[in-house]
């Protein structure tokens, strides 16, 4: 029996993408350029297979060609894997999550070009290093029939004109994009190869373009001495290949999952009233692409319950301790099963700028949006937000870029926040000093008054006004004396006259 919770449905495939262009939205400026050219040394174990065939196989090349394109075919998608498996950033795949990421709502245009462009540009460089290194310096290519096998791919190729290998560029990414999103509803990893397989094996064997996979197999052919300039080959092959990538990604993009299977079914969803679930992510990490699923209700009911003990726990907690006898001694054992027990109770939100969490508690009103396909602040059947609150947010490529270049620093209003705290402290230290110097103006105006007065009289406070003490009544502490004399001070603003006793007969 096949076990469902491994696999994803349409729908929350395409959450997937958009938490997956999320969290690749979030990774720092070297972080994403580490990620693409890893991307382009791991894809090109692909090219160096599809070049291999190619020249080893000469025979099979003139006797029967169609054999040929099947095996090429068949390895090219191990480059893919690769890059699956290791989370790192391939162009071709970045558009499929960039362009649904953006028409979601989820990042913004120059986080996809951004990504864009560093992942093209760094995708090449890995494709150079390990044609220069680890194939030419090592000769495995410099052998004859490798020569000759590069060399007659990249003349093949160029025999097309630019809108043909822009034609080819489009459908060549179309059907990567399709080999990326049918791997995200899977998650056993043979399942995975398999679902990349069949689109990798089909525009492969077909001859399309795929811009990244062009790489190692025009460079290298460059290399090994064919008749073309790097000119000539960045205008008729890098250059359609990448737009028409471009142009067939973001078609897959656009059609399948945003307006297929994000649209139309949360529109069907508000038209007949269908039950709408918590959608979460279950692998929010870095360097892996997004798994979504939906929260089951079982699960969502626990969560209820938990609130509703967390919040009886804690009153119990408080109760206990005001009741508690002040014998009992509070161990370190007793205040950890607390606190853990309060810990598990009470869930953190989920982060800013990120998919909702799995296992954490509800997200902000834009992440809502994104997710469930609602506008923020619309009251739809998931209830409110509540929970505690969670500070952290998630800063995207395209805002710290902005902000960098336009000289803004990451919190607006932390140059206040310090000013303020500089003023609160000199005002603190204002304000003792002041108490200072009033303690002492008090005192002295005490001592004169009981110089004045004799053992059975004390002055009395300014704000009273004059009257006399006898002996018992004359019990007021000389410190409660001095603060009324500092009140009345800086109440008034006006100086203490001595008082003068009337005279008795």
């Amino acid at each position: 029996m096949v076990d469902e919770s491994l696999y994803l449905t349409t729908h929350e495939a395409a959450l997937a993408v958009v938490a997956t262009a999320m969290k690749k939205a979030r990774q720092l400026m070297l972080t994403l350029a580490v990620n693409s050219l890893m991307g382009g040394i791991f894809f090109s174990s692909g090219g160096m297979l599809h070049v291999m065939l190619q020249a080893e196989l000469t025979g099979l090349s003139s006797v029967d060609p169609g054999i040929l394109f099947l095996l090429q075919g068949l390895v090219y998608p191990i480059g893919l894997f690769y890059v699956v498996l290791m989370g790192v950033d391939l162009f071709n795949s970045n558009i499929l999550f960039f362009t649904v990421g953006v028409v979601r709502g989820a990042v913004s245009i120059l986080d996809l070009v951004i990504s864009w462009m560093v992942s093209w540009w760094l995708n090449l460089v890995g494709n150079i290093f390990v044609c220069y290194i680890i194939c030419h310096y090592s000769g495995v290519t410099s052998t004859e029939a490798w020569v000759a096998g590069s060399i007659s791919i990249l003349e093949r190729k160029l025999e097309l004109s630019f809108v043909e290998t822009l034609i080819k560029g489009m459908a060549g990414n179309f059907y990567v994009c399709l080999a990326i999103y049918l791997q995200l509803m899977a998650k056993p990893i043979h399942v995975k190869m398999i679902a990349m397989t069949l689109p990798i094996f089909t525009f492969v064997s077909l001859g399309f373009t795929h811009s990244v996979a062009d790489m190692f197999m025009i460079i290298i052919g460059l290399i090994n001495g064919a008749p073309v300039s790097v000119g000539t080959c960045a205008w008729k092959l890098f250059l359609p290949g990448a737009l028409g990538n471009m142009i067939g990604g973001s078609f897959f993009a656009l059609v399948v999952p945003w307006y297929l299977h994000l649209v139309v079914v949360e529109r069907d969803q508000k038209k007949l009233n269908l039950p709408r679930y918590e959608m979460r992510d279950e692998q929010p990490e870095l360097n892996q692409d997004s798994r979504v699923v939906r929260v089951p209700e079982q699960d969502q009911e626990l969560e209820d319950i938990d609130d509703i003990l967390s919040d009886e726990n804690e009153k119990l907690l408080r109760d206990n301790a005001q009741m508690r006898p002040i014998s009992h001694v509070t161990t370190s054992a007793s205040m950890r099963s607390g606190a853990s027990v309060r810990s598990r109770m009470r869930k953190t939100k989920s982060p800013g700028n990120v998919f909702p969490v799995y296992g954490m508690g509800e997200s902000g009103a834009r992440e809502r949006a994104v997710a469930y396909g609602v506008e923020a602040g619309e009251d739809d059947a998931l209830g409110p937000i509540d929970g505690p609150p969670n500070h952290r947010r998630a800063s995207f490529i395209g805002s710290r870029l902005w902000r960098t270049l336009s000289r803004k620093s990451e919190n607006p209003d932390l140059e206040a926040q310090e000013d303020s705290a500089q003023a609160n402290e000199t005002a603190s230290i204002n304000l003792g000093s002041m108490s200072q110097k009033l303690r002492s103006y008090s005192l002295g105006k005490i001592r004169r008054a009981n110089t004045t007065f004799g053992p059975s009289e004390i002055a009395p406070d300014a704000v009273s006004g004059q009257r006399n003490f006898d002996q018992s009544e004359s019990s007021i502490p000389n410190t409660l004396l001095s603060n009324l004399t500092a009140a009345a001070i800086m109440l008034k603003g006006t100086d203490i006259q001595p008082y003068e006793p009337e005279k008795r007969d």
